[in-house]
């Protein structure tokens, strides 16, 4: 599939340092920053808790522990209301008396 996009002057300048960065056209650039964007939303939408863990893994195609370790590195993790930490540890308690 071929994409065309208008990028303002900052855009372009943006995707050209990138590009040189990483020594890639920026054709590869652009891709590599829409994986990345794409990666970013689903660990917000994770982090948000819209997505299960499992979705998240199929979504961005990673095995669970490399799910795992990726919520981590980027600190998303979901939101745990307290009642339901207090919950967790009650039943806890009851199950290892």
């Amino acid at each position: 599939m071929v994409l065309a996009v208008r990028l303002e002057k900052r855009e372009q300048s943006r995707l050209t340092s990138f590009s040189k960065k990483r020594h890639v056209n920026r054709s590869q650039a652009a891709k590599e920053l829409m994986n990345r964007g794409f990666m970013m939303y689903q660990l917000d939408e994770h982090k948000a808790g819209n997505i299960s863990l499992g979705g998240l893994a199929e979504a961005l195609n990673l095995s669970m522990l490399e799910t795992l370790n990726l919520v981590a590195s980027y600190n998303a993790h979901p939101h745990v209301p307290k009642d339901y930490l207090v919950e967790a540890a009650d039943t806890a308690k009851r199950l290892f008396q």
